[in-house]
């Protein structure tokens, strides 16, 4: 006997031969891995980008001292302390404190030395609103030569000391020196104090104007720790009513930065920048921390010994600015999961069903393996290996691929993740078959059952199942009912996946409960179909009812016919509730946009400062305004009971009672009856001594009474007499919907009791337009409009104001607050959060929808051979193509039809059950009131695309594979 017939047969290899025979189930499933552990490894990482963001665009926005560490030595500084080395030398150590994970910003570095108290120029010819000195602070800021450009004299002389008989020399900013009247070479005199009555002046320093410059770029942080340097700045005191004063702050050289001293108390400062792009999302806490110890903690009690000045103090915003973005990023975080998770539900979906299709496609090779001595753990150890070379390579792939072209600098989860779905996609394989293998085999003896048990088992199907579905339906009450009463994330805890969840629950509730009705459902189109002649449509139904009922007791066909009805009902639900999630975020924008204006846009006057002449007929030829009104508004009015109790911080409105009426109608809120305020309180026509009416806020309304009140008129106009005739839930004229107490009086009242009072009638404060795309632009081109750049009367001195956008430039934001409902709503609408959001949630939807259209396909696939021979069999008793496909439909089509309404249905549902714990405020930008609205149109669009698209795949599938499969069934017979 040979050598060749003494050998052993060897067994193939398994897995090698088993990947051999389902070469296309192999790659399928390969590709569905590689794309979902692409998936789950991207989302943290999108996460995080997305965070890093929204955290980079808060910092940048933020001003620089909002963002910058701030240190100053105070009062009482000595003077030997005043040089550019110890100023240089302390903000080095400074910017060192700055370590991971905050970095400084060098280049935004702006220290140097500078008054704490101005001196008060005392020169006749200077402007002087309300006959009150300009203020002149002297600063010396480190590099600052190299972020100006001399225009005009020369740069200051070091040499030149303060005193009697030499004077200060300095450089003024133009549009300061434009105001001031002065030139090169020019002497101001100052002096320490205002003048106060039967006091003299105490003599000051002279100022000797050398130079005249202009900032390279004014609005870079360089000058931000330095306010009116490059421009003066109209500063109001502290009396009542306030007055309005010019200050104004020169530069003299950094080798002088000494001589500060000799003209008033002076002080070191340094605003040391962090960078914005630098930190990270995911190491605010360590940030904080590492503040914590800068401020108040060990390198705070390190610093003034490392720059040998005690009183070093520094103090910073940054904390605050933090905690508001993780406040936000918290907010936000639970309304970032929900999308996911619901696609991530219709993945998980998927990989049961192609699980179970491939055990059922294998029963009868696994069943024979069983027979014949197999164990369940060899079994189901061979089908995990013959898994894992599948799974595992696709899933590092896939890993691989979003850390490469997702790069952040936190790795560790998104990994987490991406093994986490390659655990899921590995083990319901080997796991479903064991559990097929593990029910008693259908030869062994059983024990009848009794006539009621198998009554209830043909109605309630298997007791596994059923438990399994009342768990699901437990559990998802239960999310339901932790959302109403903690809301989707609990104020100090994390995201809680089983509230963030609740939707998805839902979706799978409703599945649950669809499939059990389904049967019942198209029970009456089954009885329709049955009394019509011809037999497509009965057929068709009859076996679609069947497909969801069939195997319900032995788990044969169950899972495949449930699984691809709960992915797209669970698709259809994650696409609705996102898109109701989006609709009222836009809801509420609009809600916070208009209270926050009170109308389309708003022009109101700082301090009561009135609108100038000529602006409300100018504003009213602006395009796009369709109607305004002016009031007078006094912010800070005091109104006064019979009893003589001051009910202070009220607003008082003086107005147009038709022109208010409209506004209040436009915006939505405050509305009130104009003919109460037309009317009179008096039984004659109304004179000087007779009470106004007036309408007020409920919230005083009590207080007031009926009897007649009175409240003082701004600017000492008068006391106006009113009694109460009507009561309104607040005002137009209230940004963000405030709860301050309003008094509504009309003007032509007002101007009957005090004609005296004719004066401040005539000049209004405050214009309210409605229209669309009102800008503000428009608004200060209007303000600004021949206005003169200084010189004059008080009133043309106020208008002279720069800027900073060009020399002589006036600025209406410093006079008035100018906001527009376009340009409010742009703001909020360039929120990185809610961008983040969106994103997010199309991407869920459109995944969701994948997966849900891939196990429509699935199933398709999986049934085919056994439609073809259905077809076969039919087409030799006269069936028509095109009838073979109408049956196809008619059996699939009803299923993913209802699937789509019933996930409309949960999406609509989810709305009232969970919208009222869900806080939006984070997504618009500002503070609104919580809860979702329907969008019933919306969510009807998504279902209807998605039911399209199964449609859709329910035919090109049949138009391309039905005629083979067909043919081939005809050619070779039924083998089964």
């Amino acid at each position: 006997m040979s050598r060749a017939e003494n050998r052993a047969p060897q067994a193939a290899p398994w897995v090698r031969t088993r990947l051999r025979t389902s070469r296309g189930a192999g790659l399928l499933l390969a590709v569905l891995v590689l794309v979902t552990s692409f998936l789950a490894t991207g989302l943290p990482r999108v996460l995080d980008r997305d965070a890093d963001a929204a955290l980079t665009a808060m910092l940048t926005t933020a001003t620089p001292g909002a963002r910058s560490l701030s240190a100053s030595t105070g009062p009482g500084t000595r003077p030997q302390l005043l040089t550019s080395d110890t100023a240089q030398r302390t903000a080095l150590a400074i910017q060192q404190t700055l370590t991971s994970p905050l970095a400084p910003a060098p280049a935004q570095n702006a220290y140097g030395a500078r008054n704490i108290s101005p001196e008060y120029l005392t020169d006749p010819a200077l402007p002087r609103p309300d006959g009150i000195d300009p203020a002149l602070t002297l600063v010396s800021l480190a590099d600052q030569q190299h972020h100006l450009t001399l225009v005009a004299g020369t740069w200051p002389d070091p040499a030149a000391p303060p005193g009697s008989e030499r004077a200060v020399q300095v450089a003024l900013a133009k549009s300061a020196a434009d105001l001031l009247g002065v030139k090169p070479g020019s002497v101001l005199t100052g002096s320490p104090q205002l003048p106060l009555p039967d006091q003299p002046r105490r003599p000051g320093t002279k100022v000797t104007v050398s130079g005249v410059f202009e900032p390279t770029d004014r609005q870079e942080p360089f000058w931000s720790a330095t306010p009116c340097v490059t421009g003066p700045c109209l500063a109001y005191n502290n009396a009542i009513p306030a007055s309005p004063y010019w200050k104004i702050s020169a530069l003299v050289p950094e080798a002088a930065m000494g001589s500060l001293a000799g003209f008033a108390p002076a002080e070191l400062f340094w605003q040391i920048p962090v960078d914005p792009h630098h930190l990270r999302a995911a190491k605010l806490d360590q940030a904080q921390q590492l503040l914590a110890s800068i401020l108040s903690g060990r390198i705070a009690a390190q610093l003034p010994g490392r720059t040998a000045i005690p009183d070093l103090r520094v103090n910073s915003m940054l904390p605050a600015l933090f905690s508001e973005a993780q406040r936000r990023q918290a907010g936000v975080a639970p309304l970032h999961a929900i999308g996911p998770l619901g696609a991530g539900a219709v993945a998980l979906v998927v990989l049961l069903l192609a699980a179970g299709l491939a055990v059922d496609r294998r029963r009868a090779e696994l069943v024979l393996l069983r027979a014949r001595g197999g164990s369940l753990g060899g079994i189901g150890g061979r089908l995990l290996a013959e898994s894992a070379v599948l799974v595992l390579p696709a899933a590092l792939l896939g890993i691989v691929l979003a850390l490469v072209l997702l790069p952040t600098e936190r790795w560790s989860y998104a990994v987490e993740f991406g093994l986490a779905s390659a655990v899921l996609a590995l083990l319901p394989f080997p796991l479903r078959a064991v559990l097929l293998l593990h029910e008693p085999r259908r030869g062994a003896a059983r024990r009848r059952p009794s006539a009621l048990r198998s009554r209830l088992a043909g109605v309630l199907g298997d007791p596994r199942r059923l438990v399994a579905e009342i768990a699901v339906l437990v559990v998802a009450a239960a999310a339901v009912l932790a959302v109403r009463r903690r809301g989707v994330a609990p104020p100090g805890s994390s995201v809680d996946l089983l509230l963030s969840a609740a939707p998805m629950l839902l979706a799978v509730a409703g599945a649950v409960l669809l499939a059990r009705l389904f049967p019942l459902l198209l029970a009456p189109a089954v009885r329709v179909a049955a009394g019509r002649t011809g037999a497509i449509g009965f057929l068709g139904l009859a076996r679609a009812t069947r497909g969801a009922t069939a195997g319900a007791g032995r788990g044969e066909r169950s899972a495949p016919t449930v699984l691809p009805l709960m992915a797209l009902l669970l698709a259809v639900t994650t696409a609705g509730f996102g898109v109701t999630v989006l609709n009222s975020t836009d809801t509420a924008r609009q809600l916070a946009v208009r209270q926050a204006v009170g109308a389309d846009a708003r022009v109101l006057g700082n301090d009561s400062w009135p609108l100038p002449p000529g602006f409300t007929e100018a504003a009213a030829k602006l395009p796009g305004v369709q109607a305004a009104t002016t009031m007078v508004v006094d912010s800070s009015a005091s109104p006064s009971t019979a009893d003589g109790t001051l009910l202070g911080g009220s607003l008082l409105l003086i107005v147009d009672p038709q022109g208010y009426a409209a506004l209040a109608r436009h915006v939505g809120y405050g509305q009130l009856d104009p003919a109460l305020l037309d009317g009179w309180t008096g039984n004659g026509p109304g004179g000087p001594g007779d009470p106004v009416p007036a309408i007020v806020t409920e919230d005083i309304a009590g207080r007031l009474g009926a009897g007649v009140n009175g409240v003082q008129l701004p600017d000492a106009w008068g006391s106006l007499k009113f009694s109460v005739v009507g009561t309104v839930k607040g005002s137009p004229a209230l940004p963000a919907g405030g709860a301050k107490p309003v008094v509504v009086v009309s003007r032509d009242a007002v101007l009957r009791q005090l004609p005296k009072a004719k004066g401040l009638l005539d000049a209004p404060n405050g214009w309210y337009g409605t229209g669309d795309k009102i800008t503000g632009a428009q608004l200060r081109a209007l303000l600004t409009k021949d206005q003169p750049a200084g010189g004059g009367t008080p009133g043309d001195d106020i208008a002279a104001l720069g800027d900073g956008t060009a020399p002589g430039a006036t600025s209406p934001d410093a006079r008035y607050n100018i906001v527009t409902r376009y340009d409010f709503a742009k703001g909020l609408g360039d929120n990185p959060l809610e961008k983040s959001a969106a994103r997010l949630f199309w991407a869920a939807v459109v995944g969701a929808a994948g997966y849900s259209l891939l196990s429509l396909l699935l199933t398709l696939l999986r049934a085919a051979p056994e439609r073809a021979a259905l077809l076969a069999r039919l087409r030799t008793m006269g069936l028509r193509p095109r009838e073979g496909l109408v049956l196809i439909l008619i059996e699939v089509l009803p299923q993913a039809l209802l699937a789509a309404l019933a996930g409309a249905g949960v999406a609509c549902l989810s709305a009232p059950l969970l919208g009222a714990a869900v806080d939006l405020s984070a997504m618009v930008g500002a503070q609104v009131p919580g809860g979702l609205r329907i969008a019933p149109w919306a969510v009807a669009e998504q279902a209807g695309i998605l039911a399209a698209l199964a449609a859709l795949v329910v035919v090109a599938e049949t138009a391309l594979a039905g005629r083979r499969q067909i043919n081939t069934e005809l050619r070779a017979g039924d083998q089964r």
